[in-house]
């Protein structure tokens, strides 16, 4: 029997299973981990990106035949042309559409230099997008597709990001740039500094960014 290997719902036979010349098709979440890793991702930030077991993604790469890196071969790996192309103009996504990259390999190493929030970091900014937009009045749903979550992913940030989302929509009701004070500080710009520059007093400028973990005191 010759295999079928057009994606639709035509039945296998049982005698199938035993023919090591039947080809499953890749399910999309493999398929996008051998990709990951091809384009220079390790397992373990593969497993992060995707939320998964690192042993899984090891599973996956083991199954699918895919020859496994040495620690020492992924860092002789480069990435000038994205780093280069970034300080163009570029975006990530024209960037790994040019280089035939993933967009996530493209981001990973942009975090890696610098040249962009990592996820943690954009996470944070989300939050204080979120708060923001509460104190406005804007319900979830809207709050989430301008966010570009679901609602249920934007339910798991607020509920994950250890940030006291209720004590900080209190301390800022009257602000109108709460993102921009938790990316100031996230790009190195002090305390003082955003005080002065968006004149709001110090004292609840530390108090918030205390709620974020980008203060150590109140």
């Amino acid at each position: 029997m010759e295999p079928d290997n057009r994606g639709n719902d035509t039945l296998i036979h049982e005698d199938d299973f035993l023919d090591s010349s039947v080809i499953v098709p890749l399910s999309q979440r493999d398929a996008l981990i051998i990709e990951m890793y091809e384009d220079g991702l390790s397992t373990y930030e593969i497993a992060l990106e995707l939320e998964l077991n690192r042993h899984t993604v090891s599973r996956v790469l083991k199954e699918n035949k895919i020859e496994t890196r040495t620690i020492a071969d992924y860092h002789k790996l480069k990435h000038e042309d994205i780093e280069l192309l970034f300080k163009e103009g570029k975006t990530k996504h024209e960037i790994s559409k040019e280089l035939g990259l993933t967009y996530y390999t493209v981001r990973k190493v942009l975090e890696d230099k610098g040249l962009i929030l990592n996820k943690k970091d954009r996470e944070s900014v989300a939050i204080a997008r979120y708060i923001q937009m509460k104190n406005k009045g804007y319900e979830n749903g809207y709050i989430a597709v301008f966010l570009d979550l679901s609602e249920k992913q934007l339910n798991k940030l607020v509920r994950n990001s250890g940030v006291n989302v209720t004590a900080v929509r209190h301390r800022t009701k009257d602000i109108e740039v709460l993102p921009e004070i938790v990316l100031q500080k996230l790009q190195g710009m002090s305390i003082s500094e955003i005080s002065m520059k968006y004149e709001i007093d110090i004292v609840l400028v530390r108090e918030i960014l205390y709620e974020f973990g980008l203060s150590n005191q109140k």
